[in-house]
């Protein structure tokens, strides 16, 4: 398969970090690159901008792209990346996080072509890593009955949230996103999703592996249902935060950090993210191994 060398130069990129995708480097703007934001923080930064509103029911408007850079003083500690961690690791039941602990890192569902899910996206590596030049942008667009979110990594692909009052349906197929259905709780919106595929990761490494060893999941099952919080901390700031219960993984409710991510740059759009055909993929999996062996 002929590539461009831009192209090639991604895949080569991806072999050594272990990723299975591409995606035009345009995707994310220069000034954007450096740093992704989407930290885990507890305070709410001081208000630069009125909150946009939207024109028929006067709710925050979350319309835009996201992921651009965390100001320094936003980027959490260590102590808070690791907080979300331990949280999700004590929420396990025990042969669940036994389970978790032991799936080699070749397990992990996105070296399969299958999307990171939430809210794993927005927590990104392992809850533990605020985001980097290597994860890419989200888009809102909101209207009327419903809001539309927009991924690019793994590949492209979308959650559709209906707000106009109505309720899950009684035959839902499962899926990686789940289904969801969203309700205003005043400037907050709440999204209730339900008919998970039980593929996803809640995470990612649990923090229960040696030093440099990439191994360790953090699973989930079928009966995974969520509720997120989506709520403009500013004009330029999306607050997230996600309530997951999983009654035949985990022994209670686990709640996530709070997580902002800010506006991107004005230019910023998102691209396609492909998932690799079967001979990429095999090359790229076999150079993450040789990778892991060698550590």
């Amino acid at each position: 398969m002929e590539k461009s060398l831009g192209t090639a130069v991604a895949v080569a990129g991806a072999a050594l970090l272990g990723l299975v995708f591409f995606a035009p480097a345009a995707s994310i703007p220069a000034a954007a690159a450096q740093q992704r934001g989407g930290g885990q923080v507890t305070t709410t930064p001081a208000t630069a901008k009125p909150v946009p509103r939207t024109s028929w029911d006067g709710k925050p408007d979350l319309t835009g792209v996201w992921g651009g850079p965390l100001p320094a003083a936003q980027t959490p500690t260590a102590e808070e990346r690791g907080s979300g961690v331990a949280g999700l690791a004590r929420a396990y039941q025990p042969w669940a996080l036994e389970k978790s602990n032991a799936l080699p890192y070749l397990e992990d569902p996105r070296l399969h072509c299958g999307p990171y899910g939430f809210p794993r996206y927005i927590g990104l590596v392992s809850l533990a890593a605020p985001r980097n030049a290597f994860y890419f942008l989200l888009q809102i667009v909101q209207a009327p009955k419903e809001t539309d979110i927009l991924v690019e990594y793994i590949y492209s692909a979308f959650r559709i949230i209906p707000t106009d009052g109505g309720t899950h349906p009684k035959t839902i197929k499962p899926s990686y996103f789940g289904d969801s259905v969203g309700h205003w709780e005043g400037d907050t919106l709440v999204v209730d999703v339900t008919g998970f595929n039980g593929k996803i990761w809640l995470g990612g490494n649990l923090g229960n592996r040696p030093p440099g060893d990439l191994g360790g999941g953090s699973i989930s099952s079928d009966a995974l249902h969520e509720v997120e919080r989506w709520r403009l901390a500013d004009a330029d700031t999306l607050e997230y935060q996600a309530t997951v219960d999983d009654p035949k993984v985990l022994t209670g409710p686990w709640t996530t950090p709070k997580y902002l991510i800010k506006r991107a740059a004005p230019d910023a759009v998102i691209h396609e993210a492909l998932c690799l055909d079967p001979e990429d993929l095999g090359v790229i999996k076999a150079a993450a191994k040789e990778k892991e062996e060698k550590k």
